[in-house]
C-alpha cells in the first residue's frame, strides 16, 4: 500500500485510513493534529467522560459531534505529507495540550507525570550530571544492581548514560525478571500495553492491547539489546549475602554461580531491583508432600507435563489463578478450582484483542498519535489519584460502604456476576466477595466465568483439609482425585530483598531492622544504617494508579540521582536520616487508617505476619510522585 504521506492516494488507501480512524482514540488524534498543525478549530472541541472498566475509571472521549470533522482533518493531513510544526513541544505547550485533552486545567501531578509519559524528550526520566564530574571520580565508583528485570535494566541504562560502572546480578539465565519467571498458560498484563512500557523505548510495536508474557519477555530482551547491557550482566548468579564495610565505604557481596563456586565482589552502592514478586507462596497443607501425582507452583510451570484429558486441581483464585484457569479448562479432562474466598472479577472490553494492522499503521504514521494514545491510558488510570481506595467518612456516616465511586463500582461488578449466572443464585453467592473492590486487586475476566459454566469444571468452596497420595480432601470430607495440582497462591510479598542477607552498620541486619512490625523504608527505597543502598519496589510503595513500569522508572531515577549527587559533591556515603525515616513512617501509619486496607476483615498478600499492610502506599499517587520525582538531599546524611 502506498504511503499516505504521498501527495495522492488511492481510494483503497483512503478507506484503510478511515477504518484505522474508526478504531482510534479520536481525542488523541485531535491533540496530535493540533500539535502538528496548530489548527484552532481543534482547540474548541468538547470532551466527555465515559466509564471505563465497569466504571472504575473515567475515559476522556471526544464528543461524538466532532468525530467526522477530526477524521476528515486527519485524512487531509496524512494526504499532504506535511511534517509536524512542533515535534518537541515546550513545557508550557505541553501543559496547554494536556489541558485541552482532558478538558480542564491540568494540575502539576498530571502535567509533570503526563509529560514524561508523552515521551517527546530523548530521555524524559533521564538522570543528568549538574556539572562536570572528573572521569576518575566516576570510574572509581562501582554499583551493584540486583536483578535484570525492568527496574534493573532501567538502572543500568541510567548508569551507562552517566558513565558510572555497574554490574547486574541475575539468578535466571535471561533478562525479564517476573516476565521470565511467570510463563504459565495465558499469562498477560492487566494494564494496556501502550502504558505498560518504559520511556526508554519509543512506539514499541505491541502485538496485543494487553501484552502476553512472551511479548513482554521479548520486549525486555529488546531493551537489553538496544542498550547493549548483556555484557554487564552475570547470569545464573545468586547474591546470597551483602555486608557494609564501614572502613572501605563499600558493600561486600557473596555470589554463587551456577557452577556452585562462591565468590566475593565489592561495590560502592547497591540498587536492589529484585522486585516484589520473587518469593513463591507455597501453601502449608497437611500431607502435600505425599501427593503421588504432579504438583508445581505457577512460577515453576512444567511445560513438559501434558495435562490434556487429566484431572487437574488449581489452588487459588487470585490474579494468577483466575487468569490461567480458562486456558487449563480447555484441555483438562476434569478441573477443580479450590476457592478459599472469591475475588472481584470484572469484564474489560478488548482485553484479549490484538493491535490491528490499521491501528499500528496509524501509530506509526500520524505524528504524535502514539504519544497521545499512551498519555490517554495513563490519564484514565491516574486522574482519580487513587480515590477508589479512600474511605469517605461522610459517605459511610450516611450508610454507604466505602465511597460513592467505590460503591458504584461494586454495584456494577455485582450486576456483571449476576448476569453471568442469572438462574443460579447459589453460584452468584459463591462468586461475590464480602470485601469492597480494590481492597484486594480487581481481576480482569479472562474467560473465568465462561470456564466455570463448563460441565467438567467444578468450583470447590469448602476448605482444604489435607492432601493425600491421590488428591485433595476438603473440610467436609469430599475427596477429589487429581493427576495434577497447580499452586496459584501468589507470592510472599513481605519478604523484601529475599533471600539475600543484608548486614548494614554495626552488624545490624535487615531482619533486625524490620523485626518490630515488618519491612519499612523511606519512600519505599532507603533505610537508616544501610548506606549506599536503594530498594526498588520496596515496602509500602506499590501505587494505586498507573502501570508499574512507569513507577519503576521514577523510583530508579530517584535512586540513581541521589547516588549521582553524592558522587558529584565528592562524598562516599549517603544514608537517609533517622528522623526523616521515622517521620515518613509515622505519616504512612496515620494515612493507613484512611484507606480501605484499614478495614478489619482484610486478608491478602498486602498484610504481613504482624497484621500490618506493607505493600501499598496509603499516600495518594500524586503525593508519591511529587516526593519521588527527585531526591531532596537534605533528607540524607553525606560523609
Amino acid at each position: 500500500m502506498a504511503s499516505l504521506a504521498e501527495p495522492s492516494v488511492a481510494k483503497a488507501d483512503d478507506l484503510f485510513v478511515r477504518a484505522a480512524l474508526d478504531e482510534a482514540n479520536l481525542n488523541a488524534v485531535r491533540i496530535a493534529l493540533l500539535q502538528a498543525t496548530g489548527d484552532p478549530e481543534l482547540e474548541a472541541m468538547d470532551v466527555i467522560d465515559v466509564p471505563f472498566w465497569a466504571g472504575a475509571y473515567q475515559f476522556k472521549m471526544l464528543d461524538p459531534k466532532h468525530h467526522e470533522t477530526v477524521k476528515a482533518k486527519a485524512i487531509n493531513f496524512l494526504r499532504t505529507g506535511t511534517r509536524s510544526r512542533c515535534p518537541k513541544p515546550s513545557d508550557t505547550d505541553l501543559r496547554r495540550l494536556i489541558s485541552l485533552y482532558i478538558g480542564e486545567e491540568a494540575n502539576d501531578y498530571i502535567h509533570h507525570f503526563g509529560s514524561e509519559e508523552l515521551n517527546f524528550a530523548d530521555f524524559p526520566r533521564g538522570v543528568e550530571w549538574a556539572g562536570a564530574v572528573p572521569p576518575a571520580r566516576r570510574a572509581d565508583f562501582h554499583i551493584i544492581v540486583i536483578g535484570a528485570g525492568a527496574a534493573g535494566l532501567v538502572a543500568a541504562i541510567q548508569l551507562k548514560r552517566l558513565g558510572i560502572p555497574f554490574t547486574i546480578i541475575e539468578r535466571n539465565p535471561e533478562v525479564g525478571g517476573t516476565w521470565w519467571t511467570n510463563n504459565y498458560p495465558d499469562a498477560r498484563v492487566d494494564v494496556a500495553s501502550h502504558h505498560y512500557q518504559l520511556t526508554v523505548t519509543k512506539n514499541y510495536p505491541w502485538n496485543h492491547r494487553f501484552a502476553t508474557q512472551p511479548e513482554l519477555l521479548e520486549y525486555m530482551r529488546h531493551v537489553a539489546d538496544t542498550y547493549d547491557l548483556r555484557g554487564h550482566i552475570k547470569f545464573r548468579t545468586e547474591l546470597t549475602d551483602a555486608s557494609w564495610d564501614e572502613s572501605a565505604k563499600q558493600w561486600r557481596v557473596t555470589l554463587k554461580g551456577e557452577d556452585g563456586v562462591v565468590r566475593t565482589f565489592n561495590g560502592n552502592a547497591i540498587i536492589s531491583a529484585a522486585g516484589l514478586f520473587n518469593s513463591p507462596n507455597l501453601p502449608d497443607i497437611e500431607g502435600i508432600e505425599t501427593f503421588g501425582g504432579k504438583i508445581f507452583h505457577t512460577t515453576n510451570w512444567d511445560h513438559g507435563f501434558d495435562y490434556s484429558g487429566k484431572k487437574v486441581g488449581i489452588i487459588g483464585v487470585g490474579c494468577t489463578g483466575a487468569q490461567l484457569m480458562p486456558k487449563v479448562a480447555e484441555d483438562a479432562g476434569e478441573l477443580v478450582v479450590f476457592q478459599r474466598s472469591p475475588h472481584w472479577v470484572s469484564k474489560l472490553e478488548g482485553y484479549r484483542d490484538p493491535v490491528s494492522d490499521k491501528t499500528q499503521w496509524l501509530l506509526d504514521n500520524l505524528p504524535h498519535y502514539a504519544n497521545w494514545n499512551s498519555f490517554a491510558i495513563f490519564h484514565t488510570l491516574c486522574a482519580s489519584d487513587g480515590e477508589l481506595h479512600e474511605l469517605d467518612r461522610d459517605w459511610r456516616a450516611k450508610g454507604g460502604s466505602i465511597s460513592l465511586p467505590n460503591d458504584a463500582l461494586r454495584d456494577n461488578v455485582t450486576a456483571y456476576i449476576k448476569s453471568q449466572f442469572p438462574d443460579d443464585q447459589e453460584m452468584v453467592a459463591k462468586l461475590t466477595p464480602k470485601f469492597p473492590p480494590f481492597q484486594r486487586r480487581l481481576i480482569i475476566d479472562n474467560g473465568w466465568f465462561d470456564a466455570l459454566k463448563k460441565p467438567h469444571v467444578t468450583l470447590e468452596t469448602d476448605g482444604i483439609a489435607r492432601v493425600d497420595a491421590s488428591g485433595i480432601v476438603t473440610s467436609t470430607g469430599k475427596h477429589h482425585d487429581l493427576d495434577l495440582i497447580v499452586l496459584a497462591g501468589g507470592f510472599k510479598t513481605e519478604q523484601y530483598t529475599w533471600p539475600v542477607k543484608y548486614t548494614g552498620k554495626d552488624g545490624r541486619t535487615l531482619e533486625e531492622a524490620w523485626s518490630t512490625d515488618g519491612a519499612r523504608a523511606y519512600l519505599g527505597m532507603t533505610i537508616p544504617d544501610f548506606p549506599n543502598m536503594f530498594i526498588i519496589y520496596g515496602p509500602n510503595i506499590q501505587q494505586r494508579a498507573g502501570g508499574i513500569f512507569s513507577w519503576l522508572e521514577i523510583w530508579v531515577r530517584y535512586a540513581v540521582q541521589a547516588i549521582a549527587n553524592m558522587i558529584e559533591v565528592g562524598f562516599d556515603e549517603i544514608e537517609v536520616r533517622r528522623d526523616v525515616f521515622d517521620a515518613y513512617n509515622r505519616r504512612i501509619d496515620e494515612r493507613q487508617g484512611k484507606c480501605i486496607w484499614a478495614l478489619d476483615d482484610l486478608k491478602s498478600y498486602f498484610v504481613n505476619q504482624h497484621g500490618r499492610q506493607v505493600v501499598n502506599s496509603p499516600l495518594s499517587p500524586s503525593e508519591t510522585y511529587l516526593a519521588s520525582r527527585k531526591p531532596n538531599m537534605a533528607d540524607f546524611e553525606l560523609s
